[in-house]
């Protein structure tokens, strides 16, 4: 069985409760991250246990499920996939550094469910897509809180 690890930065000129916001407000989270769509239940901001379903509106794209698992405001938040097309944590990690921050998203020994998914990585083509889209959504953060200040 194969995993996938990979990790995204930027730096950000904001605080690191403002990128935390942003991050964690998921209606916040669909207008800087334009073309995401997410599902949850509950609170309008991310709590420990809540499932959030998020698919990108661009077709080819598959819908995927995550749990917030852990909450350490306003420096880390922990999630973990569910169900297709992967399994396996994640993270994003705020550091302060004066007046900016550095802003990293982990992807940490993620399975890839399903014969076709599975094969799109063996391909060689998941990892790089999922590299473009999670810096695709890092600069898109950047852009967002660096043109709210």
């Amino acid at each position: 069985m194969a995993f996938y690890q990979s990790t995204e930065s930027i730096v950000i000129q904001a605080k690191a409760e403002r990128v935390y916001e942003a991050l964690t407000n998921w209606k916040e989270r669909m207008v800087w991250r334009q073309g995401l769509l997410l599902q949850w239940e509950g609170s309008d901001k991310a709590v420990v246990g809540q499932k959030i379903t998020a698919q990108l509106k661009k077709f080819p794209s598959s819908p995927f499920e995550f749990q917030i698992t852990q909450l350490e405001p306003p420096y880390r938040i922990f999630m973990e996939y569910i169900g297709k097309p992967f399994r396996g944590r994640a993270a994003f990690e705020i550091v302060p550094d004066g007046a900016n921050c550095h802003v990293s998203f982990y992807w940490m020994k993620v399975e890839v469910v399903g014969f076709w998914n599975r094969l799109y990585f063996q391909m060689g083509f998941g990892l790089k897509t999922h590299r473009q889209r999670s810096q695709k959504t890092l600069r898109l953060l950047k852009d967002y809180l660096e043109k709210k200040n």
